[in-house]
């Protein structure tokens, strides 16, 4: 009976601690969480957003549940519906798409589908086995409970501020300078993938008339590659003129490269510019993104400023 009951503990304990370290690891990389959330075309990125929040604070709060037997027979029935849920959405993802990530554990372990659907089926099965045993359940006050899933909620949205809300919290000083900007738009040189050669061109980066989007990035930066994704799912979403987008970009060719491929930017237009160049115009700050309308500068922001709001630009 007492190794029945230790066994029993052992799978809780371990499930729910499961749940909460996966919460925990999302929270760490919920810019890559959200917009995987976000390439499913199913919500607007304000409502990804808050979305990808609340499924942390719930996954942290169901571990918690589970560790601490609150309300066990419930959560029990809500851990196990969910876990089927998701293993039908892997199923789909499995099937018509080809992630290399489900972001199970975030951005930190990397699991496929597959990998993701038969570690679900472990967790049932576990679920199953305990499943005796959630008739016994530890009792605490309404307040504690209460107490404790208010905090689980308002934590993500505390610790990772939505990037709409991020923005009036900190606002940072987003500045280029527009000499340098101005300069650089004649010496910039458009990169042909479809070329051996591919910085050998002729092309002059022409931002006269109209609105463009430019955006001065490194091929090496994390949260480049993260704006420029976020960007191009937003914009292909929204259904928007690639044309007005121009990607100011250092790096090796295998890394631009690489880069276009990452974000999912192959038809946009790629120009390649100095290293020391980029840096006297942003001060070194990476991303930048300017808003230009007529060859003016209109706006300045970071990967953080790309939204839905791109409208400006239609």
């Amino acid at each position: 009976m007492l190794r029945k009951e230790l066994f029993s503990n052992i799978i809780r304990l371990s499930l729910g601690g499961m749940f909460v370290i996966a919460a925990i690891l999302k929270l760490l990389s919920i810019d890559e969480f959200e917009i995987y959330i976000y390439s499913f075309n199913i919500f607007n990125f304000l409502i990804t957003t808050v979305l990808s929040r609340l499924l942390i604070a719930g996954e942290f709060l169901l571990g918690l549940f589970l560790m601490l037997k609150i309300h066990y027979k419930t959560t029990w029935k809500i851990v196990f519906a969910l876990m089927a849920f998701f293993t039908l959405f892997l199923i789909y993802t499995a099937i018509f798409r080809n992630d290399e990530n489900c972001h199970c554990f975030g951005d930190f372990v990397k699991l496929n589908p597959i990998e993701s659907i038969v570690k679900n089926v472990l967790v049932m099965v576990l679920l199953l086995l305990e499943r005796q045993r959630f008739q016994s359940q530890t009792e605490y006050s309404r307040i504690f409970i209460c107490s404790l899933s208010v905090i689980a909620v308002l934590l993500p949205f505390i610790i990772s501020p939505m990037d709409s809300i991020y923005n009036r919290i900190y606002s940072g000083d987003d500045r280029i300078s527009t000499i340098d900007f101005y300069e650089a738009i004649d010496e910039v040189v458009e990169i042909n993938f479809s070329d051996e050669n591919v910085f050998d061109s002729t092309a002059v980066l022409n931002l006269d008339d109209g609105k463009y989007l430019v955006a001065f990035v490194s091929a090496g930066c994390k949260y480049c590659k993260l704006g420029v994704q976020k960007l191009s799912m937003i914009m292909r979403n929204k259904g928007m003129d690639t044309d007005k987008v121009k990607i100011l970009i250092w790096g090796s060719v295998e890394g631009i490269k690489r880069f276009r491929e990452e974000t999912l930017t192959e038809e946009y237009s790629y120009w390649h510019i100095l290293p020391n160049m980029s840096i006297d115009i942003t001060y070194g700050k990476f991303p930048v993104f300017v808003w230009i309308e007529d060859k003016n500068i209109v706006n300045i922001g970071n990967f953080r400023d790309i939204d839905d709001k791109l409208n400006f630009m239609e």
